[in-house]
């Protein structure tokens, strides 16, 4: 891509677009912190995800550093905390789950966003699909990741109590590429879910009538129109509409779903697996075995809920065989 800036600890600021945009990855240096950012009730999706980096890009050890201490993690959890919904949860591609009380950020350095495609399905969510190429490792999992362009599908949601823009979901699509030396790499860090009772159960009900459409060859009654769609193998769209094909699952079975609420907003995680081999869209073939799906809803005035967002993983079940392990100390001494 064209004109490509990069920055170091701090916001990539693209340019402003409508309710549904796509932008390319030329772009601005930041003139607002993250703070004035989730503050501002009319910030556009592309501008709320500028901020979220500029905020993980605040946490973690200095720039060119690999690894972290337990303080240096604890200050990021707390610096990160504020600006989690109470319904929170991200799932990497690398297996690891988090809700808001558990989230330790991942350790960013330099950053550079594009593609970024937004909608509205209310006024108070955005729902953000776009693409990051950016230097970090995962201070709990000990890994690093690939600096190579990878996919992210974020909502937030704005809370009015607290005036400001709040991070829904995330999921993120980078894949590890080494482990830190002498620390035991994490690929599922074993989350489970803390709802109960009807929000556990709504929760699974409503992920399990998603897989059941599917087996029918059809997901569209239960997405919103507003709906994004993010796959592992770069797969995506951003509304129903721009969606030109369907997909057809056999018979899904799911386990470990994760779920949190906040209101009429909802967040399921799962893992989930079919006997046999996939067709995404009716063109790409999948790998029987286990995947990974992020999937956020909301109700409407009436009590309907629809899909409004989901990220679809397929992890690893380990590190290559011949990934090396990267010491602690400067990142630019690791052969990457």
């Amino acid at each position: 891509m064209a004109n490509i800036r990069a920055y170091s600890r701090r916001a990539v600021l693209l340019t402003a677009g409508a309710v549904l945009a796509s932008t390319s990855w030329n772009s601005l240096a930041a003139d607002a912190t993250h703070e004035i950012t989730f503050a501002n009730r009319n910030a556009t999706g592309e501008e709320l995800v500028n901020a979220f980096f500029d905020l993980l890009s605040s946490t973690g050890s200095p720039t060119g550093i690999v690894g972290t201490t337990t303080e240096q993690d604890d200050a990021s959890k707390a610096l990160v905390k504020p600006y989690l919904d109470p319904a929170f949860q991200l799932q990497r591609s690398s297996g690891e789950r988090y809700v808001a009380s558990t989230y330790v950020p991942a350790d960013v350095d330099d950053f550079e966003i594009g593609d970024v495609r937004e909608s509205r399905p209310t006024n108070d969510v955005l729902v953000v699909r776009y693409s990051v190429r950016t230097t970090q490792t995962l201070p709990d999992a000990a890994l690093v990741m690939s600096k190579e362009k990878a996919p992210r599908l974020t909502v937030f949601h704005w809370s009015d109590a607290d005036t400001c823009w709040r991070v829904l979901s995330h999921g993120n699509f980078n894949t590890p590429i080494a482990s830190v030396c002498d620390r035991d790499p994490s690929v599922d860090n074993g989350m489970r879910s803390s709802a109960q009772g009807e929000d556990q159960a709504l929760g699974e009900s409503l992920i399990g009538r998603f897989y059941d459409l599917l087996v029918i060859g059809d997901s569209a009654p239960i997405l919103h129109p507003f709906f994004q769609y993010q796959s592992a193998i770069g797969v995506g769209f951003t509304t129903l509409a721009e969606r030109k094909k369907t997909t057809k699952f056999p018979k899904t079975s799911f386990e470990h779903a994760v779920v949190t609420r906040n209101g009429k907003l909802l967040v399921v995680s799962v893992y989930c697996e079919t006997a046999t081999e996939r067709l995404l869209m009716q063109q790409y073939k999948l790998r029987a075995g286990k995947s990974m799906h992020l999937a956020t809803f909301i109700e409407d005035n009436v009590g309907t809920w629809s899909m409004i967002a989901l990220a679809s993983f397929i992890p690893a079940e380990s590190l290559p065989e011949s990934a090396e392990c990267v010491p602690e100390g400067k990142l630019e001494e690791a052969q990457l």
